[in-house]
């Protein structure tokens, strides 16, 4: 009876080892269908076929090619002609060397418009089609020389670039040639190859957000070839990539190539006003915050967001402030003849507001906007700490500071009286916005160290701004509603009506004993051997 019972055994255990190889080859044979990059199939057509066959043999943008295979137009059968077509008089027309083909040398929107017709429109109606760096150019045309600028800043506002058959963009400035990838028009860097640097750092700011900061971590598991045209669909993300919040649509949103159209303020300007762009076909400010907030919402709780972006709202209105003081001494010192405008020609050559670079309050005027002020605001509004705090208010505070102290040394009486006092108040010499409280939550201790809010009518004044700015429209009636409310509860928001004085002892005491340490290793600490220096 055992001999059976074995060979039974024998049995069952070679059928298992035949299912489970079995299971092994089908799981991977799921893995490498998930993992492996499908070749797409194209079928070319004989006049591409004729430009590949040239490029190839005379070894001329042949990855340019296989960027081609690779994109979707290749996939559906749209060749080199139909992009590079030209009629003979066209601005950029040319005769390949071997064939008898007139190609376009620089297909422009107007081409792509062939198919892509809202997007292009779209793109044309938003501020990255704008021209201002044309005319608004005078830090370039004083400061700098022409060469300069040619990989400088025309590499970048080339994406507002004006061709020759009317049509205004550069589309592959986002979408690579000859590629077009979605993929990597979606890339956060991509966007950063313009979005950077100390006048706009949006992709720095982008990568110490808690967005960037996630992205960092898992978006190299992520598919950023998705489409969000007319699906209707909650966004595929964890956290945003740059499109997201500005392009893409989700359940409520559409998709559009306008960047302007979720965007409600002009915070890259020498003052930030609620913007007025296309109104006609994007609506009102209102509008435009009503898109994002809908993109917002996809993430975050309405509490979270209103009070976020309502304080990214006071801190442009508080920008403005500051510049009105800049503005003011610049005035102030030009009709007094401290700085001299004209040329000895008689021409005049700089704007006291915008520009000029004969002398040191114009660089220091100019900086506090382009770079500090921009800083300051974009970081505020793009989740960017420490572009709000160190590079921006904290730098735009010392300019002011370096302006009137320049202005006391070249005999302003007003400017000496503020260099010799040594109140903080000084610091403050503009109005101020504020919000009770922040989107993070209650901080008890978080009111105990600006000395502004020792004076009793601090928030009477804060509230009377606020107001004003409402009345002027700067602010939603929501947002003047919603602001109200926390201002009637400021002392919940401030964390003014608890108590947490066991727990703030606590470290209190361990703080102190850090201060007893440094003053034993260092303050108190004196080495025997002596200087070779004697003073």
């Amino acid at each position: 009876m055992a001999e059976p019972s074995i060979k039974a055994q024998q049995w069952l255990i070679g059928i298992f080892s035949v299912l489970l190889i079995v299971v092994l080859i089908i799981v991977a044979g799921v893995e490498m269908k998930q993992t492996r990059q499908a070749e797409p199939h194209i079928e070319i057509d004989e006049t591409t076929a004729q430009c590949i066959t040239c490029h190839e043999k005379e070894n001329i943008a042949v990855k340019q090619v296989d960027a081609w295979k690779e994109s979707e137009h290749a996939v559906m059968g749209i060749g080199c002609i139909e992009c590079h077509d030209a009629q003979e008089n066209e601005f950029d027309a040319q005769k390949c060397p071997e064939s008898d083909f007139i190609i376009a040398r620089h297909p422009t929107p107007k081409d792509c418009g062939e198919c892509h017709e809202r997007q292009v429109a779209e793109f044309a109606n938003s501020k990255h089609a704008h021209q201002f760096w044309l005319f608004k150019n005078a830090d370039r045309a004083i400061f700098e020389n022409p060469i300069s600028t040619r990989h400088g800043c025309e590499q970048c506002h080339n994406i507002s670039n004006l061709w020759p058959d009317g049509s205004v963009g550069e589309c592959d400035a986002c979408h690579a040639k000859h590629s077009f990838s979605k993929e990597v028009a979606r890339q956060p860097e991509t966007c950063g190859e313009c979005h950077i640097g100390p006048d706009h750092p949006h992709i720095e700011i982008y990568n110490e957000s808690k967005h960037g900061n996630i992205f960092k971590a898992k978006g190299k598991n992520w598919d950023l070839s998705y489409t969000t045209i007319n699906n209707n669909n909650p966004i595929p993300l964890e956290v945003p990539v740059c499109t997201t919040c500005h392009m893409d649509g989700n359940e409520t949103q559409p998709m559009t190539h306008n960047v302007s159209a979720r965007l409600t303020w002009e915070s890259q300007m020498t003052w930030s006003f609620r913007t007025v762009w296309r109104d006609d076909i994007l609506g009102g400010w209102q509008d435009r915050r009503q898109r994002m907030e809908a993109i917002c919402k996809s993430c975050h709780s309405p509490d979270f967001y209103e009070t976020y972006l309502l304080t990214a709202d006071l801190v442009n209105l508080q920008y403005n402030e500051i510049r009105r003081e800049f503005v003011r001494w610049s005035k102030k010192l030009t009709n007094n003849g401290t700085i001299d405008r004209l040329e000895a020609d008689g021409k005049f050559y700089s704007d006291p507001v915008l520009n000029g670079w004969d002398e040191e309050p114009e660089h220091i005027m100019y900086h506090a906007w382009h770079h500090e002020g921009r800083r300051f605001r974009h970081g505020a509004e793009m989740m960017g700490a420490d572009y709000t705090q160190w590079h921006g208010i904290w730098e735009v505070q010392a300019d002011m500071a370096k302006m009137i102290t320049w202005a006391a040394e070249h005999g302003d009486r007003e400017a000496q009286r503020w260099v010799d006092s040594n109140h903080p108040s000084k610091f403050a010499n503009y109005a101020l916005y504020d919000i009770p409280g922040n989107a993070w939550g209650i901080n008890v201790k978080e009111n105990t160290t600006p000395f502004v809010y020792n004076y009793p009518d601090y928030w009477d004044r804060v509230y009377s701004n606020v107001k004003t700015a409402y009345e002027n429209k700067l602010l939603s009636e929501e947002q003047w509603e919603y602001w109200l409310d926390r201002y009637e509860n400021k002392d919940h928001h401030l964390g003014l009506k608890y108590e947490a004085d066991s727990t703030w002892n606590h470290y209190k005491k361990h703080h102190e004993y850090d201060l007893e340490q440094m003053r034993k290793q260092v303050i108190e600490y004196e080495l025997p051997g002596k200087a070779y220096y004697k003073k």
